[in-house]
C-alpha cells in the first residue's frame, strides 16, 4: 500500500474544494496513474503556512512538517496551486523549502495531483 500526502497552497482556498486532487486520486489519473491496481492511504490534504512562512522561522508550519514526517509517507504530492508562476510551473520558494525537508528524509515528492506539472 502507498501512503501518500497532498500538499496544497492557502490562496487555492478561494477557488479550491480538492475535488479535483481527490477525483483524480479516485480514478488514478494524471499524476495518480502509477497506482493502478494499488490500495492507496491519504495520510494527509496538508498546506503551507503561506507566503513568507519557511520551515525553522516559523512553529506552525514546523509542528505541520514534523507530523507529516511523523507519519511516514512514502509520497507527497504538490496541487499546481504550489506554483508561483503558473506558466513557468515554478514552485514558490516556501513549498520548495518544505519539499527539501521531505526528501531528505527519503519522502518521493511528485510535482501534481490532477495536473501534472
Amino acid at each position: 500500500m502507498k501512503r501518500i500526502v497532498m500538499l496544497t497552497c492557502p490562496k487555492a482556498e478561494d477557488v479550491c474544494t480538492g475535488g479535483g486532487c481527490f477525483a483524480a486520486l479516485n480514478g488514478r489519473t494524471k499524476a495518480f496513474a502509477p497506482y493502478r491496481g494499488e490500495e492507496v492511504e491519504v495520510l494527509a490534504f496538508m498546506k503551507c503556512s503561506g507566503c513568507g512562512h519557511f520551515p525553522g522561522e516559523d512553529k506552525g508550519l514546523d509542528e505541520k512538517v514534523q507530523d507529516i514526517l511523523d507519519r511516514h509517507p512514502d509520497t507527497v504530492h504538490l496541487g499546481i496551486c504550489c506554483c508561483h508562476d503558473a506558466k513557468e510551473k515554478e514552485l514558490c520558494p516556501e513549498i520548495e523549502a518544505v519539499c527539501r525537508i521531505f526528501e531528505s528524509h527519503g519522502i518521493s515528492v511528485v510535482r501534481g495531483t490532477h495536473s501534472l506539472f
